[in-house]
Formats: C-alpha cells, sequence, structure tokens
C-alpha cells in the first residue's frame, strides 16, 4: 500500500511540474510586442552593403550575405515601443543558405540580444539562435533580462567566409511570471521535499529530521540541474507554453518617456520626438567574437573545464549522494542519486536538447559517481563501527 501510494504521489507532482512550468507567463495586453514586419516598418534604411530587406510588407525577410567585398556582416534592430522588460517570449525561424563557417566554432550566422541596463550602465549579450551550411531552424523561448530589467536590442551577425544568413521569421511579447508559477514552484518544492522524505523513510528507518536533510539534497539538486535547471534560456515542455493575456495593469508598462530616455542612452541616435519608434545606429558594426558562456553554474563549469567533463559529471552526482548518504544512509542515497541521474537527462530531452552519445557517457559518468560515493559510504560506516568495538 506504501509502495502504491508513493507511486501515485509520484505521478501526481511530476504533472504539478509540467502543468506549472507549461503556465509560467502570461502576456499583458499593450505591451511590448512586435513581429518582423514590425521590425522592418520602424528599422532605418540598411546603409551596409551585404544587408537587405527582402519580400513582402508583410512577410519580409532579413538577408545577410557575404561576398569579397562584405565580410563579418553585423545589424543591429531596436524594438519599436519597447523599453526596460524583465521577460521576453520570442518565436523566431533562421535559415542558413549555404552558409561556410569560419575557423572558430562561432563564425557562422547569429541572432543575439544585447540587454542595455537603463540609463547606459552596461551591456550583456545573449545568443539565443545559429545556423549553418543549409540549416533551417524554428524556436520559441522565453529570454531573461538581467535582474532590475534592461532594454533588449537585437543584433544578427554573420560571421562565415560565404552564403547568407536570414532572419525569416520573428515574434516578440513581453511576459512576465505568474502568480501560480510564483507561490505555486514553492508549495510544489515543498511537496517534493515530503516525497522524498517518506520514500526515505520507507527504505530505512531514521528520524525526521535526517530524512529531511537527505531529501532537501535531493530537491535542490532537482531545482538545480532538472527544473528550472541551469539554462539561460527558459524552454517549454513541448511545442510552446501556454501563455494567457490578461487585462493591462495601471503599473505594467514603462511610460513613453521612460522608455524613450532608456533608448537615447543606448544610442544618441535615436530620436527625442518620436518615442514610439526603434532606436536608429550609425556607422557600421563590429562583430562582437566569441560570446561567453550562458547559463548556471553548471554549464560554464562543463563548457570551460570541457576536458573534465567525465570527472565533473561524475563529482557532480558523487557530492550530493555522498551528502544524502551520510544523512540517510547508503540505500536511500542510492535510489535517490539513481532518480536523479535519470531525472537530469530526461529533463534535457523534454527541453528540446535530445540524448546522444554524450548523455550516454554522462549517465555513465553517473554510474562512476554514485558508485564511488556508494564505497565512500560503506568504509565511513566501518570505519564508525570500528571506532565504536574500540
Amino acid at each position: 500500500m506504501r509502495a502504491a501510494i508513493l507511486a501515485c504521489s509520484f505521478a501526481v507532482l511530476i504533472g504539478l511540474i509540467y502543468l506549472l512550468w507549461q503556465h509560467r507567463f502570461e502576456v499583458v495586453s499593450g505591451s511590448c510586442t512586435s513581429s518582423l514586419s514590425d521590425l522592418r516598418a520602424g528599422a532605418p534604411d540598411v546603409a551596409s552593403g551585404g544587408v537587405s530587406w527582402r519580400g513582402s510588407a508583410d512577410k519580409p525577410v532579413l538577408r545577410l550575405e557575404v561576398d569579397a567585398a562584405n565580410q563579418k556582416l553585423v545589424h543591429r534592430i531596436g524594438i519599436p515601443d519597447c523599453g526596460v522588460v524583465k521577460f521576453l517570449h520570442l518565436r523566431l525561424k533562421l535559415r542558413a543558405d549555404a552558409l561556410l563557417p569560419g575557423k572558430q566554432v562561432w563564425e557562422d550566422g547569429r541572432l543575439l540580444i544585447e540587454w542595455h541596463r537603463p540609463g547606459g550602465e552596461g551591456m550583456k549579450i545573449e545568443a539565443i539562435g545559429s545556423v549553418r551550411g543549409d540549416e533551417i531552424k524554428e524556436d520559441n523561448f522565453v529570454v531573461e533580462a538581467a535582474k532590475g530589467g534592461a532594454v533588449p536590442i537585437l543584433r544578427l551577425e554573420h560571421l562565415g567566409r560565404s552564403g547568407a544568413f536570414e532572419l525569416q521569421e520573428f515574434e516578440l511579447r513581453e511576459v512576465r511570471e505568474t502568480v501560480w508559477w510564483r507561490y505555486g514552484r514553492w508549495l510544489l518544492a515543498a511537496a517534493w521535499l515530503a516525497w522524498a522524505c517518506a520514500l526515505v523513510r520507507s527504505i530505512q528507518k531514521i528520524s525526521l529530521p535526517r530524512a529531511l536533510g537527505a531529501s532537501a539534497v535531493f530537491v535542490t539538486m532537482g531545482a538545480l540541474a532538472v527544473v528550472p535547471g541551469p539554462w539561460r534560456i527558459q524552454r517549454p515542455f513541448g511545442d510552446a507554453f501556454v501563455i494567457k493575456e490578461i487585462p493591462q495593469s495601471a503599473n505594467a508598462r514603462v511610460q513613453p518617456q521612460v522608455q524613450a530616455e532608456a533608448a537615447r542612452q543606448i544610442d544618441p541616435a535615436k530620436s527625442a520626438t518620436k518615442p514610439s519608434t526603434a532606436p536608429a545606429f550609425a556607422g557600421p558594426q563590429q562583430a562582437l567574437g566569441k560570446i561567453p558562456e550562458q547559463g548556471g553554474l553548471l554549464l560554464k563549469a562543463k563548457f570551460y573545464l570541457a576536458p573534465l567533463r567525465p570527472l565533473l559529471h561524475a563529482l557532480l552526482i558523487m557530492m550530493p549522494t555522498l551528502a544524502m548518504a551520510w544523512l540517510a544512509g547508503w540505500r536511500p542515497a542510492l535510489v535517490l542519486a539513481v532518480m536523479l541521474s535519470i531525472a537530469i537527462e530526461l529533463g534535457q530531452i523534454a527541453f528540446g536538447y535530445g540524448f546522444d552519445r554524450v548523455d550516454v557517457l554522462d549517465l555513465l559518468n553517473d554510474a562512476i559517481g554514485i558508485a564511488a560515493a556508494m564505497a565512500v559510504a560503506k568504509v565511513y560506516v566501518k570505519l564508525q563501527a570500528g571506532a565504536s568495538n574500540g
């Protein structure tokens, strides 16, 4: 009976994760929205060679094409009526046309967002898509500005040696987190804590504080590595988030004069008399080169310490497994660690990152890390027992 209850409640908790995550965002009516047609209408005439608008007025395409006279193309686009925002929901379609990448891995066709702090206090770059060869990539996701919000600017770069890079479709909406997510995630975390505690105590009879401690390690690792996870870009489970429109609130939008001032801080070419248009960018733009790795500490460690990835993956699961084994014993720790390892890979699949041979190796490294933690835990138990007998 206890096993059946645990299994049923586990299924319910998984379902609640899905529902809360899919309903994480809502859009405010009258807030910052733009399509590719809006960007075309609000953009200045293209002044640099190799960059052109094609297609019809209601279905434009922005094309960057490299040739002998035009290399390392960069084009920036301000977003009309968009001031300081916190979250943006994006839907886009990128296409490469015989795009031969350069020597560096980032030298292809790429779409980025420049996040400008109000008052010109700095800028952060976020890569949101890239293509090469004859790739076509369609995507939708939510990006988050730095704490306190920022003003977004689109940036397209063609750093390949030949071919073309096109932005064929683009939609943008300002969104915010729903009440369900802001408060429900804490209730859900508490429910997972209670479930893990019940599981631990069903495997091994230990005190409630020790069971809660091991469960807290499990839930914390789940939040860091599974959902929400270490990802900078927030992706839905499946095709799209369920984003509901709600009436505009009095404080939902930045005032037009604040928007205009923010845009002027980004680029002085912004007209002070036209706060509803996008900022213009005069003169040639320089390519940014390599973009620092984005995401949480776990992703950055994997990227910057790539040669040590097997060791890092083993340690990632070994350390919390040791903590759970010290708190609750090796049997509950083994069960929770295996669940956590599988959940990490399933989470990546659910967010659309796929599963390949690298992920198989990650699972093998997880197994090594768990086995090492179990060995250390058993040695520790034996040493403790020897010390007690002595």
